[in-house]
């Protein structure tokens, strides 16, 4: 795997796998840098409900979501990324 990860650590570089490869493209509808950004606010909000690592999954209450969203067009956390900006 690469080096030691460190808190400090401001880049890193891997190498991805088939499998991770198309879950950041799919989860940035197949932009690489905004599905890892997108799979960061997911970890994000899954801590903050309470998750941790080594929790079963199934707290999470996937299984129950939609795939539809109110405004396809712009997520939630596009959002707060423009209000942040422009204040």
């Amino acid at each position: 795997m690469g080096r030691p990860s460190n808190p400090q650590t401001r880049y890193f570089q891997r190498t991805l796998s088939d499998p991770q490869r198309m879950i950041l493209l799919a989860a940035g509808k197949g932009n690489l840098c905004r599905g890892f950004e997108n799979v960061l606010d997911l970890y994000s909000e899954a801590h903050n409900k309470g998750f941790r690592p080594g929790d079963d999954l199934s707290i999470l209450n996937i299984g129950f979501a939609t795939t539809s969203s109110p405004k396809p067009d712009q997520s939630i956390r596009d959002k707060v990324r423009e209000t942040a900006r422009e204040e």
